[in-house]
C-alpha cells in the first residue's frame, strides 16, 4: 500500500505509470469522491484470481474526509492500494500513518524540486534527446518556468522542436558522435518559452514599451505582490528593449516587416510589435534604458540595493529618459 502526496504531480502521475505497468492489465482507477472505506477494505481483502491487482486513488484527499470507520483491516496477497494526493501537506491522520507504517507500507512525497534537482532534470533529459543548453539558457528557462517538473517538461519539448528536430541523417551522425549535439541557447529560451501564468510579465513590458507610466507601476505592483522576482523582472526588459533596437535597425536597413521575425530569428509576431514600439523610441533612449536595467541588475545581485526600490529607481530612470 503506498500513499503520494506533495504539490509535484509530474511524480505522482510516473509513479501510479510505473506500479501500473507492473501490475499490467490488472491496475484499476477508483474516484476518491464515488468510493468508501468499506468498498476499498472489500476490495483489497478479496483473492485475485486472475493475478496481481492494483487500485488507485487520486485526489486522496476526499477519502481522508470520511469518517474514520477503520480504513484498512487486510490485504490479500497480490493485493495493492495506492493513494494519490497532489496537496503540499500529507492528508492522512497520524492513525493512518501508523496503519501504512505496521502493514509494510510507503509514504512517498513527491515535492517540487529545488533548482539544481531541476537543472539537473533539464541536462539530462536534453541530453538524452540529443540536445545541450547554455548555463545561461538554463538558468533563464528555470527562472521563467519555475521548478515544476510538468512544466518544465512541455517547455523542454517546445525548445527541442524550435531549435528543429534533426533529420536521420543527423541523427544517425549524432549517435556515431560525428554531429555536435544541438545547442539551446538564451535566446531561444526568450523567444520560445511560455512564462508561468504566476508570472506574465507581457502587461509590464508593453506598459513600458508605450509609456504608460500609470499602468506600468499597477502591473510592476500586481507582479511583486505575486513574487515575481525583480530580477526576472529586469531580464525580460532587457530582452524586449533589445529586440526592439535591432527591429528598429532592422527598419532602417529596409527589412519589410512581414520579414522582420525571419531576418531577427523570432516569431514574426514578436517581431512585429517590436517595431511598433520601438517608434516610441530613439536609438540614445533604448541605449540608456539597457544600460540602466544592466546596472540595477548588478546593484541587486551585489546587495547593494533593495529589490523593491531598485525597480522603482530603473523605471522612474527608463520612462523619463
Amino acid at each position: 500500500m503506498y500513499l503520494v502526496y506533495g504539490e509535484e504531480a509530474y511524480w505522482h502521475d510516473r509513479i501510479i505509470n510505473l506500479l501500473s505497468e507492473h501490475f499490467g492489465d490488472g491496475a484499476e482507477n477508483l474516484a476518491a469522491d464515488e468510493v468508501t472505506w468499506s468498498q476499498i477494505r472489500e476490495l483489497l481483502s478479496q483473492p485475485s484470481f486472475f493475478g496481481p491487482r492494483l487500485w488507485v486513488v487520486r485526489s486522496a484527499k476526499d477519502l481522508f474526509n470520511q469518517p474514520d470507520d477503520g480504513w484498512v483491516h487486510a490485504i490479500a496477497p497480490g493485493n495493492c492500494l495506492l493513494l494519490s494526493s497532489v496537496t503540499k501537506e500529507n492528508p492522512a491522520p497520524k492513525g493512518f500513518n501508523k496503519l501504512l507504517k505496521d502493514v509494510g507500507g510507503k509514504v512517498i512525497q513527491a515535492s517540487q524540486p529545488t533548482f539544481r534537482e531541476a537543472s539537473s532534470w533539464v541536462q539530462n533529459k536534453l541530453k538524452e534527446d540529443g540536445y545541450t543548453i547554455t548555463k545561461e539558457g538554463l538558468e533563464s528557462l528555470i527562472l521563467i518556468v519555475g521548478r515544476s517538473i510538468e512544466r518544465l517538461e512541455k517547455e523542454v519539448e517546445k525548445l527541442e522542436l524550435y531549435v528543429s528536430e534533426p533529420s536521420d541523417s543527423e541523427r544517425e551522425a549524432l549517435e556515431k558522435k560525428r554531429t555536435p549535439p544541438k545547442r539551446i541557447t538564451a535566446s531561444h529560451v526568450l523567444e520560445c518559452v511560455s512564462p508561468d501564468p504566476e508570472m506574465d510579465t507581457f502587461g509590464l513590458v508593453d506598459a513600458v514599451a508605450m509609456r504608460n507610466t500609470k499602468k506600468v507601476f499597477s502591473e510592476l505592483e500586481e507582479l511583486l505582490g505575486r513574487g515575481v522576482s525583480p530580477i526576472f523582472i529586469i531580464a525580460v526588459l532587457g530582452s524586449h528593449f533589445g529586440l526592439m533596437w535591432r527591429t528598429k535597425e532592422a527598419g532602417l536597413r529596409g527589412v519589410p516587416k512581414d520579414s522582420l521575425g525571419k531576418e531577427l530569428g523570432v516569431h514574426p509576431y514578436a517581431a512585429k510589435k517590436a517595431s511598433t514600439q520601438s517608434a516610441n523610441w530613439t536609438f540614445p533612449q533604448m541605449e540608456r534604458a539597457i544600460c540602466a536595467l544592466c546596472d540595477v541588475d548588478e546593484a541587486i545581485k551585489s546587495g547593494k540595493i533593495d529589490p523593491t526600490s531598485a525597480m522603482d529607481y530603473v523605471l522612474m530612470e527608463i520612462l523619463e529618459g
